[in-house]
């Protein structure tokens, strides 16, 4: 019995042993457990603290109402002297503004009749220039119908006319010097070259009165060269009719005279531009009413 003693003293101690290991665990186990929630706890509020918080709503202004002012129109005065004075005041203003209307009215006018009587002169100097020159209108012809038709008809279709045919100062000399020599001898008859060496021998003595031109066909001649370098044709038509050979120069006459026909034309045209009677022509693109 002595040899079994000493074994329950030994399970005895090593019963105690575990107990004491097992409380120990228990309770570094319950200590790590409440460390782990407080290690929790502080996570979750510094979390919580970080998250932003929304925005609140913020209520809506509300304009205040703006006090109106009142204006009080005082009565209009009954006074019938206070209303005769505005009456007339306003008369006076009224006809202030009627002569004022009227006299831009009249200076648009004036403004406008200037414009057309220089449109209308620049037309006829044109005109001038291009029959000087002996070429065609072209869009002048158009021109000269719609300012000056209605007013001068026969004249717009004299200078028409003349320039599908024209003449120049340069054509009538030419042509005076062709007809020179018949001119200054005359017709031939019967007589033959004999009859005119007599006509021109009796004509190198002359006798004519002393403030006269010369009737002498060769100074003649050179009269009528004179008159055209002066642009004086109508003088020297008269001129070439009196000579002995007038009947021979009667193409070089009828030439001259449409170049005088038409120089009288277009002054007519200039003095209807001047005058401000002339036509203002439509606007592009408008159809006239008949």
């Amino acid at each position: 019995m002595s040899d079994l003693d000493p074994l329950p003293a030994n399970a005895a101690a090593q019963r105690d042993s575990a107990r004491r290991l097992t409380m120990a665990t228990a309770a570094g186990i319950a200590l790590a457990t409440f460390l782990i929630g407080l290690l929790i706890a502080a996570w979750a509020i510094n979390r919580f603290r970080a998250a932003p918080t929304p925005a609140q709503p913020q209520p809506a202004l509300v304009a205040e109402p703006v006090p109106t002012k009142v204006i009080v129109t005082p009565p209009a005065s009954t006074d019938p002297a206070s209303l005769s004075a505005r009456q007339e005041m306003l008369s006076a203003q009224l006809a202030q503004l009627e002569t004022r209307t009227a006299a831009v009215t009249g200076t648009a006018a004036n403004a406008y009749g200037n414009a057309s009587r220089a449109e209308a002169l620049l037309v006829a100097f044109a005109a001038r220039r291009v029959i000087d020159r002996g070429v065609d209108l072209g869009y002048l012809e158009q021109q000269l119908r719609d300012r000056f038709g209605t007013v001068q008809p026969v004249a717009v279709a004299t200078i028409v006319q003349a320039a599908h045919r024209p003449v120049t100062i340069e054509d009538l000399r030419l042509g005076l010097d062709q007809i020179g020599p018949q001119l200054a001898l005359g017709p031939s008859d019967s007589s033959g070259w004999g009859g005119a060496f007599w006509r021109m021998l009796g004509s190198l003595v002359v006798v004519h009165p002393k403030n006269t031109p010369s009737p002498v066909p060769g100074e003649r001649l050179a009269r009528v060269r004179r008159m055209l370098a002066q642009s004086q044709v109508e003088a020297a038509v008269e001129e070439v009719s009196r000579m002995p050979g007038a009947s021979q120069a009667n193409a070089w006459i009828d030439g001259a005279r449409r170049y005088v026909a038409v120089r009288k034309a277009l002054d007519t045209l200039e003095a209807v531009a001047l005058e401000g009677r002339a036509a203002t022509p439509p606007a592009p693109g408008t159809v006239p009413i008949r």
